[in-house]
């Protein structure tokens, strides 16, 4: 790498960076990472603290991490790369917070790519969306899906929902603590938290490159899984752009009745009418309830 990197006074990086590195079972490819990790420390004006945490490996992947000169934090079991994260920013210290997967698919030089930008927004999120981003085609469709329902539930453009790498200042972060979850719709739970609370975020388009050894990523579980984090954290955060869409969607049932129930039937369906301007009703007045409870509790934290 031949440009360093220099750290202007207004720099979020200026007093530092901590480097999140979560790892599972990355033997293969393990040795390759850390090497290019060591090039971008020393291609840098300001200081890097990694932090690797080894999430219960059954590999030769403790054996490398011992010969490393970064402090290596072990769970006993693997908890998830969730848990992951979250014992490295227990055990990290700087404000400026870099996360990146250890698997080989995400070019280091990336990590300054994604670091320049964090003096103008919250979170800088390495959107994979070059030339070169080897994504998987039969992940494509379902990824797309998510994408787009999380986009409108967040009312914002989401380029890349749960992309590995993204620097994120510690503030706001640590203010979502409780909502992060153990399993892999962590990173899921950050780009949704942080734009459904009008964060400034940006989609840093970098490439992605085909890993080293198998994903540890399940299909059908860890996609179920996000569309269900997804709701969890907008409902927490955002609760009327659930529950009057859901109203809305209520009351267009109860007009569809009142307007094609007679000419249909032959009678008009009072009984399912009244329900479904009952139940419109109830939605509209909890998201109501629920958006004053998370302002107030927004206000006096």
């Amino acid at each position: 790498m031949e440009n360093r990197v220099e750290a202007s006074p207004d720099f979020p990086v200026s007093q530092g960076v901590s480097l999140i590195v979560p790892v599972y079972n990355e033997a293969e490819g393990l040795r390759a990472f850390l090497e290019d990790i060591q090039r971008v420390i020393e291609s840098v004006s300001f200081p890097v603290e990694v932090v690797l945490v080894d999430d219960g490996s059954d590999d030769a992947t403790p054996e490398i991490l011992r010969g490393q000169p970064y402090p290596v934090h072990r769970h006993d079991t693997n908890r998830g790369y969730g848990a992951a994260i979250k014992t490295g920013l227990e055990y990290s210290r700087h404000e400026a917070v870099v996360m990146i997967d250890s698997d080989g698919t995400y070019r280091l030089e990336e990590i300054l790519a994604v670091i320049r930008h964090l003096d103008e927004y919250d979170m800088v999120v390495g959107a994979r969306l070059g030339p070169n981003a080897r994504v998987p085609w039969t992940r494509r469709p379902a990824k797309w899906l998510i994408r787009q329902f999380a986009a409108w539930m967040v009312r914002r453009p989401i380029p890349d929902l749960n992309s590995g790498l993204r620097a994120v200042r510690r503030a706001p972060l640590e203010k979502i603590q409780q909502l992060l979850p153990d399993g892999f719709s962590l990173t899921t739970t950050i780009t949704v938290a942080f734009l459904s609370m009008g964060k400034r975020v940006y989609f840093h388009p970098i490439q992605y490159q085909k890993r080293a050894g198998k994903s540890k990523f399940h299909p059908v579980r860890d996609t179920w899984n996000m569309i269900l984090v997804i709701l969890r954290t907008v409902v927490l955060l955002r609760p009327l752009n659930v529950f009057l869409p859901l109203s809305l969607g209520l009351g267009l049932a109860a007009l569809a009745v009142l307007l094609f129930s007679k000419p249909l039937t032959g009678q008009f369906m009072d009984a399912t009418f009244i329900v479904l301007v009952m139940a419109s009703l109830q939605m509209f007045v909890l998201g109501l309830i629920a958006d004053l409870i998370v302002r107030i509790n927004l206000w006096t934290h």
